[in-house]
């Protein structure tokens, strides 16, 4: 088992109202290699009640030599995004139990053309593969083309939002469309789209892709694999987790039936509730009232694990956990759905 990274924070950019980046600065610069663009950061860090907790966040750029950068979501709860905002200022210094990942813009170069869906500040992700992918071309490589497709709420929540379009300007690989899903674009803006994307619409203006990356809330992502594996049956969803196993897909979930109903057995309480097999875990728990804490809600942060006793559950994410968790039973609520019968978990 590899040593702790440890890192300093050497700058401190606010990009929204609720999003900074974060810059890091590994002290130990031999392990530089480790951080590379797309793969997730295993932080330790206190939430606002002291208590340690871990959380992955997406390596979304090295923007100096030996210097990474991270982007995190400030939540209106105690957590640890909270804490983050509240007291990670200039100097200050934290340890990361790792990296992970095997989503990186290197292992991109394999596919012809890649299409790109994000939502929200799901799009450090794609961000830290373009940018890596950009590093590569820079260097002679042959890069994909990629079709990256931004969703956001507002227009104040736009990220990175001038630095995608001039990546989009110098690479002819690059294609970038962002839509406005809750806010009025005027007209002529030829780089803004108001409205949700229509996947249908948007597959006849881009050529097939070979493989998707998909990063958002765990609905959002569900919703989207649903539709463009149905328009792109041979195309690859790339995860994260599912690429560190050596598999590149997770099974599309099924529409379940409305009426499709199962017991899910909570072991802490002694309490059985009912849940649909359509809702996740998590919204099923916060129908019922049990509270557990919750903080991404796509995947990423891992606040929400729960441990699987008995029974089985379909995951669109894993990312969140490590690979001990994993192994123990542990899966995520904001990503996991019901498929058996019974189902006993471990709050």
């Amino acid at each position: 088992m590899k040593e702790p990274l440890h890192f300093r924070c050497e700058n401190v950019v606010r990009m929204s109202n609720s999003v900074n980046a974060y810059w890091l600065r590994l002290l130990d610069s031999e392990r530089y290699d480790e951080c590379d663009y797309g793969k997730h950061l295993l932080l330790k860090y206190p939430d606002t009640t002291n208590k340690v907790q871990r959380r992955n966040y997406s390596i979304a750029g090295r923007p100096d030599k030996g210097v990474i950068e991270i982007a995190v979501k400030r939540q209106r709860d105690h957590g640890v995004s909270a804490s983050i905002h509240q007291s990670l200022t200039q100097n200050s210094m934290l340890i990361a139990e790792g990296v992970s990942g095997g989503l990186t813009s290197t292992s991109l170069l394999r596919y012809g053309t890649v299409l790109m869906v994000c939502a929200g500040v799901g799009v450090t992700l794609p961000l830290g593969l373009v940018r890596g992918l950009a590093a590569l071309a820079d260097q002679g490589a042959q890069v994909p083309d990629v079709n990256l497709i931004v969703c956001v709420p507002q227009l104040n929540a736009l990220l990175f939002f001038t630095e995608l379009l001039a990546l989009q300007a110098r690479h002819p690989w690059l294609s970038v469309a962002t839509f406005v899903t809750r806010e009025r674009v005027r007209e002529g803006i030829s780089y803004l789209t108001s409205g949700r994307p229509d996947p249908v619409r948007l597959a006849d203006r881009m050529p097939v892709p070979d493989a998707i990356v998909l990063c958002g809330s765990s609905s959002f992502v569900a919703d989207w694999e649903c539709k463009l594996l149905g328009i792109f049956p041979n195309a690859v969803i790339l995860d994260q987790h599912q690429l560190d196993s050596g598999s590149t897909r997770l099974p599309a979930l099924s529409p379940p039936a409305i009426e499709s109903a199962c017991k899910l057995m909570l072991t802490d309480s002694n309490r059985v509730i009912t849940a649909l097999r359509g809702d996740t875990l998590l919204q099923t728990l916060e129908v019922h009232g049990v509270v557990i804490p919750s903080q991404c809600r796509m995947g990423i942060c891992g606040r929400c694990s729960v441990r699987l006793i008995e029974g089985e559950v379909e995951s669109t994410s894993e990312i969140g956990l490590t690979t001990i968790e994993r192994e123990r039973g542990y899966r995520l609520a904001c990503c996991s759905r019901p498929v058996s019968e019974v189902i006993e978990l471990e709050l």
